[in-house]
C-alpha cells in the first residue's frame, strides 16, 4: 500500500491528464482555449518535474533499487520539454499538432504509470521511515 509521501505528485498527476484531455477535445479553431491551456499545461509540469528533480530523485538515484527508474525519469522529463517546446511553435491549425500533443499524453501515461506502479513503491522501501516523512515534508512545502 502507497503511503502519503507522493500523495500530492500522484495528485499532479492526475491534473495534467485531466488538462491533456481538455486539449484534445479542443478544436483547431479554439486558439484562445488552445494557448491558455497550454500555459497552464507547461507551468504544471514544469513545476511538478523541478519539484521532482530537487526532492524526489536525488535521494533515489543513489539506491541500486531505484536508480534505473529514475536516471529514465529525468530523461522522460527531457523528452516532455522537447515534446513542450514543438507544441508552442506549432500552428495550433497545423494537423501535426494534436498528433504532437497524442504523443506528449502517450509520453506521460507512460512515465506517470512507471513512477506510480514502480519507482514510488521501490522508494518506500528504499527509504527509511523518517527520510519518507522528510521528503513527504519537503513536497508538501514546495506544493504550498
Amino acid at each position: 500500500m502507497q503511503t502519503e509521501t507522493f500523495a500530492l505528485l500522484v495528485k499532479d498527476h492526475e491534473m495534467v491528464k485531466g488538462i491533456i484531455e481538455d486539449l484534445l477535445e479542443t478544436s483547431p479553431s479554439a486558439k484562445k482555449t488552445r494557448l491558455e491551456l497550454l500555459k497552464t499545461l507547461k507551468k504544471e509540469l514544469l513545476d511538478h518535474e523541478n519539484l521532482e528533480e530537487r526532492v524526489v530523485y536525488p535521494p533515489l538515484e543513489s539506491r541500486k533499487a531505484t536508480r534505473d527508474l529514475t536516471l529514465e525519469a529525468y530523461q522522460e522529463h527531457h523528452v516532455v520539454d522537447q515534446l513542450l517546446e514543438e507544441l508552442e511553435s506549432l500552428d495550433f491549425k497545423d494537423e501535426a499538432w494534436k498528433a504532437k500533443l497524442t504523443v506528449l499524453q502517450e509520453n506521460l501515461l507512460h512515465h506517470v504509470q512507471e513512477e506510480e506502479k514502480e519507482l514510488f513503491p521501490k522508494a518506500e522501501k528504499a527509504l527509511s521511515k523518517d527520510q519518507l516523512k522528510t521528503m513527504e515534508q519537503q513536497i508538501a512545502q514546495a506544493k504550498a
